[in-house]
C-alpha cells in the first residue's frame, strides 16, 4: 500500500501542497472550520499528525519548526473528540507503516536525539543484545554530582525507604531491574531515567516504595501493601515492548503458561509508550523476580526503554534519588553466588 493510500484510508482529504507558503490561511477563509486533526508532509516521505482548534495558527507554529512542509491535509473534528480521534489515527497510521515525526502517542520516534549523542548505534545494538553483560562497562563511570538541596531532599526520601521492613526487597528488584533494561545506568542516570523513593502516588491505597520513570512515564514500580496479611509481601509492575515480548512468547497464552500468576494489560492508558506496549503487574516479589531472570521479559522492557529515551529526556529527575541508585547498583560488586543468595533471601519460602 502507497502511502497515498495510508492517508485516504485514514479518511484525510488529498493532500495538498503548501511547499514555500508561511500561512494556509488562504484554504481556511472566514468560514470554514479550523478545528480537527492535520497531517503535514515532509521530504523524505515523512509525515505528522496533530490536533490544533485553530489549524492557521497552528501551521503557522510548525513553520517556525520545520524549514519546509510539503504537504498538508485536514479533517475537521468537534473539539471534544480531538483527543481520541488524534490518538486513533496515529496509531492506525503507524501501524499501517507511515512514517511519522510524532513523538507522543508513537511507539518509535524518526530521526536524531539526543540519546543518539550520547550513544552510537554499535553501542546501543550490542547493549540491546546482552544489558547485564554491556552494563559492566558502566561500572567505572563517575556518578553524577546532584546539587546540595537536592541531595538533601532525597536523603530524607531515601532514609524513609530504608526503613521499610521490605527495603531490601525492593532494592534487589530494582537492581535486577537496572541491570536488564536501563542502557549503561551510570551513564544515562538523571537525565534520561530517574527512580523517585517513597513516591506520593496512591499513598493511602497501594503505596509505592520506588518508581523507575523513563521519558514522561513509568516503567517500572514496587509497591507494598497495607493489609497486615501481607506485611511480608511486595507487589509491582514493568512495562514491556509488545512486540519484542510477542516476539519472545509467541502468544499470551505462552506468557500465561510459564507465568501464570502476571496480571497481564494489554492497553495501558500511557501515552508515550505508543500502541507496543504491555504492562505487567506483579503481586508478590516472587512473581517479579521470575519476570526479571526472565530474558524475554527483560529483553522487551529493555527495548520499551530505549524507545522511551529516545523521544526525550525524562521529566522526573527533580525526584530522581541517587542514594537509591548506589545502594541498588552496589549489587554489582556482589559474585555470582553472593548475588544468587540475596535473589534467593528476596522470596517468600513456600
Amino acid at each position: 500500500m502507497t502511502n497515498t493510500e495510508i492517508i485516504s484510508n485514514l479518511s484525510f482529504p488529498k493532500l495538498t501542497s503548501v511547499y514555500g507558503f508561511k500561512s494556509i490561511a488562504h484554504l481556511f477563509g472566514s468560514s470554514k472550520p479550523r478545528c480537527g486533526i492535520y497531517l503535514l508532509a515532509f521530504p523524505g516521505e515523512k509525515y505528522y499528525i496533530g490536533q490544533a482548534t485553530d489549524i492557521v495558527r497552528r501551521f503557522s507554529q510548525h513553520f517556525k519548526t520545520y524549514e519546509r512542509i510539503d504537504g498538508f491535509t485536514f479533517l475537521k473534528s468537534p473539539r471534544s473528540k480531538l483527543d481520541a480521534l488524534e490518538k486513533d489515527l496515529i496509531y492506525q497510521a503507524e501501524k499501517a507503516g507511515l512514517t511519522l515525526l510524532n513523538v507522543i502517542h508513537v511507539s518509535n520516534v524518526v530521526g536524531e536525539t539526543d540519546l543518539d549523542v550520547l550513544f552510537d548505534v554499535g553501542v546501543l545494538e550490542r547493549w540491546i543484545k546482552d544489558p547485564s553483560e554491556e552494563n559492566l562497562n558502566d561500572l567505572g563511570t563517575i556518578p553524577i554530582t546532584l546539587p546540595l538541596a537536592h541531595n538533601q531532599r532525597a536523603s530524607l526520601k531515601f532514609v524513609q525507604l530504608q526503613a521499610q521492613p521490605l527495603f531490601t526487597t525492593a532494592l534487589t528488584q530494582l537492581f535486577a531491574f537496572l541491570d536488564t533494561a536501563i542502557p549503561y545506568p551510570r551513564t544515562s542516570e538523571f537525565s534520561f531515567w530517574a527512580v523517585s523513593a517513597m513516591p506520593g502516588t496512591n499513598r493511602n491505597t497501594l503505596p509505592r516504595m520506588l518508581c523507575v520513570n523513563v521519558s514522561m512515564m513509568e516503567v517500572f514500580s514496587v509497591g507494598y501493601y497495607l493489609e497486615e496479611d501481607c506485611a511480608d509481601l511486595t507487589w509491582s509492575f514493568i512495562n514491556v515492548a509488545s512486540d519484542v515480548f510477542y516476539e519472545g512468547f509467541g502468544s499470551l497464552k505462552e506468557f500465561e503458561l510459564e507465568h501464570p500468576d502476571i496480571s497481564v494489560n494489554t492497553s495501558p492508558s500511557y501515552r508515550d509508550g505508543g500502541q507496543l506496549l504491555i504492562k505487567l503487574d506483579a503481586f508478590t516479589q516472587n512473581c517479579m523476580i521470575n519476570l526479571l531472570l526472565d530474558q524475554r521479559v527483560t529483553k522487551a522492557a529493555a527495548t520499551l526503554c530505549l524507545r522511551l529515551m529516545r523521544k526525550r529526556p525524562t521529566i522526573f529527575s527533580k525526584f530522581h534519588c541517587p542514594q537509591l541508585v548506589d545502594a541498588a547498583l552496589s549489587y554489582r560488586e556482589l559474585s555470582d553466588d553472593e548475588l544468587a543468595e540475596k535473589i534467593e533471601a528476596t522470596c517468600i519460602q513456600d
